[in-house]
């Protein structure tokens, strides 16, 4: 839900989020959010998963920092990507466990 709020703050009223989600690998599968917002700089992005980092003036920087921790005890990814041209994209990777 974080990432998806974060999306949302990131644009204007008009443009679209787009969300995608990628089954194409025997082990893995990919949850990605994608925004045409301005781009986030490569210095901060090394710094969103950071505790009490935030860009925001009211965030408390732990969303990110939460959202990692629990990707990351389901033994997943998330990473961040964002360029001028195409945008920022969240993708979550999680592991395919079949019981």
């Amino acid at each position: 839900m974080n990432i998806v709020h974060n999306a949302c703050e990131a644009v204007a009223a008009q443009d679209i989020i787009k969300f995608k989600v990628n089954c194409s690998y025997i082990d893995k599968f990919f949850i990605n959010v994608h925004n045409s917002g301005e781009p986030i700089a490569s210095e901060v992005i090394t710094k969103l998963f950071q505790p009490f980092f935030s860009t925001k003036p009211c965030g408390t920087g732990l969303g990110l920092a939460i959202s990692k921790c629990i990707v990351n005890a389901h033994n997943g990814e998330l990473l961040i990507s964002s360029e001028l041209l195409t945008g920022t994209t969240v993708s979550v990777q999680l592991p395919i466990v079949i019981k």
